[in-house]
């Protein structure tokens, strides 16, 4: 009968043991949660918001936004559409190597850090476009922002002349 009271109470602290092991890991992040010390989501906001105004007989134009990730996680721009445009697509003019050249290339998406902002440039990373119809000089262009956690987010951009 000694025997099996030993083996029952050796049981018990050893199943004892993982227990209270994850209640203190568990009360630990609840601390850290509360604390704020695990910090939050993204607050992405978009502003600045231009497109240039196409001259000649080129359709194709680009778009430009200020992105500011003001949170503390990393949010990911994953789209961008316009009712006012055929064609929308995220693109980066990259150098190639060695040849002094630089050259577009589409994107699939852009991050935006956490506590930071990524200002779009005609040398970097913009918005293409191709408008449904002529654009005038000051006219507003809408645009929908699409990020991977913080959703969609509606700006206006203004047409501006190239270089302005």
């Amino acid at each position: 009968m000694r025997t099996l009271y030993a083996r029952l109470r050796g049981g018990l602290l050893a199943a004892l043991a993982p227990v209270v092991a994850a209640a203190l890991t568990l009360g630990g992040l609840s601390a850290w949660v509360a604390a704020g010390a695990a910090g939050g989501p993204a607050r992405i906001s978009v502003t600045d918001g231009r497109v240039f105004l196409p001259y000649g007989s080129v359709a194709e134009t680009a778009a430009f936004f200020r992105i500011t990730n003001s949170g503390d996680s990393d949010d990911v721009l994953e789209s961008v559409r316009s009712p006012r445009a055929v064609d929308v697509m995220l693109s980066r003019t990259v150098e190639r190597e060695g040849a002094n050249v630089e050259s577009m290339r589409m994107v699939e998406s852009a991050t935006v850090p956490a506590g930071r902002r990524i200002t779009m440039e005609p040398d970097g990373l913009d918005v293409m476009l191709r408008p449904k119809r002529a654009l005038r000089l000051g006219a507003e262009v809408p645009f929908v922002l699409r990020f991977r956690h913080s959703g969609e987010v509606r700006v206006t951009a203004v047409v501006v002349r190239p270089g302005s």
